[in-house]
């Protein structure tokens, strides 16, 4: 996980220091940052970072691409069915959006159920948390997944798992009709791809764990 989401996050750099348009930029930025945060999920000094800005910045990620799909999804709708050939850029798919906000959605899932910082303060919150040592936080956060937890989290692992399906289709589409992966669309379509399975594969191992 560490060398797909480092692999990923040097994709991400690479595309936000080449791309021109602020609404790219600020896309690959969210990316950037979601990839570096899930470096450090699988790693033990993870429960050293705070949470709250993590939160943040997740949530308004996802708050993010989800007005950029209403955007695009508008922007369908007002071309209409005579204003020619739809646009059919990676970017500009309602559908690409939604599964980005897809992803920031699974990483506050991933903070607000795993973090010890906050699972340790809905324990003392319902008095549950006398003598706990910091030690034990992670395994609580563990224990905790119950309710409505396991539920969104399965949820969102199936999402993501759908999205990666979609997004590798479209770039097996993509290659059958003379694109590349070297190039800006094959390669934002195989890193969407591998970003969904990998982030289904770690919600899969914090639902198991």
């Amino acid at each position: 996980m560490t060398v797909l989401f480092a692999a990923l996050g040097a994709h991400s750099l690479w595309r936000l220091v080449t791309s021109r348009q602020a609404f790219a930029v600020t896309g690959y930025l969210c990316h950037l940052g979601m990839n570096l945060v899930m470096i450090a999920m699988v790693w033990p000094w993870w429960v050293r970072l705070p949470a709250p800005p993590q939160l943040a910045f997740f949530v308004l990620a996802a708050v993010f691409f989800a007005a950029a799909a209403g955007w695009h999804q508008a922007d369908a709708l007002s071309r209409g069915p005579t204003a020619g050939r739809p646009r059919a850029g990676h970017h500009e798919s309602p559908g690409t959006q939604v599964m980005h906000a897809v992803m920031m959605l699974a990483m506050v899932w991933a903070v607000v159920v795993m973090h010890p910082g906050l699972t340790a303060s809905r324990t003392l919150a319902t008095g549950h948390g006398a003598g706990r040592t910091h030690h034990t936080d992670h395994a609580v956060a563990h224990a905790q997944l119950s309710g409505w937890s396991t539920v969104s989290g399965a949820l969102l692992l199936a999402a993501l798992a759908v999205g990666g399906t979609v997004f590798l289709i479209g770039l097996l589409r993509h290659l059958r009709g003379g694109g590349s992966v070297r190039g800006h669309a094959g390669a934002d379509l195989l890193a969407s791809s591998a970003m969904s399975f990998g982030m289904a594969a770690m919600c899969w191992l914090m639902l198991a764990g």
